[in-house]
């Protein structure tokens, strides 16, 4: 765990980075860069989203169209012996690139959980058909339960006041 004078310094730096992104760009650069050189230094890890959006390089933050750039690509996967004959798979990737300095960071792109395969129509139809009837009960016990508080009191609503004699 850092000490708190050293994560107040890294707070102030990042902070003091951000709020001159725009107007003084290379003095952001120095700040982010003198904070990321104390966080390596001490082996304090940073978080994927400074990871993404802060070039490792210069220390520019990186704001997309502006000074920096994201692009998806698929990236196939490195052989690691000659014996493997199949085709490897293709990943795709997140290619974020500084402006200042032509430097691209990558992350993967997590792929969405293999959905099952899937239901019949009737199966399917059922499930609508349940939903509905569901939904139905809900609103009734809904409007019920609401009739039942507005109720208390003098036993007079809204609608009793509402009404034209």
């Amino acid at each position: 765990m850092a000490s708190p004078e050293l994560s107040a310094r890294l707070r102030y730096l990042n902070d003091s980075a951000h709020l001159l992104a725009t107007t003084a760009p290379a003095t952001s650069r120095y700040l982010m860069s003198r904070c990321n050189t104390l966080m390596f230094e001490r082996d304090i890890e940073q978080s994927d989203t400074q990871r993404r959006n802060i070039c490792g390089a210069c220390g520019t933050i990186m704001v997309l169209g502006w000074e920096g750039t994201m692009q998806l690509e698929s990236q196939r996967p490195r052989r690691r012996c000659n014996s493997q004959k199949a085709v490897p798979k293709t990943s795709k990737a997140v290619v974020y690139k500084c402006e200042s300095c032509s430097r691209a960071n990558s992350s993967p792109v997590r792929a969405s959980p293999v959905v099952n395969a899937p239901l019949s129509t009737n199966a399917s139809s059922k499930k609508r058909a349940k939903a509905r009837k569901q939904s139905g009960l809900e609103a009734l016990l809904a409007k019920k339960k609401s009739s039942e508080a507005t109720t208390t009191g003098f036993g007079l609503n809204l609608m009793d006041f509402m009404k034209k004699a």
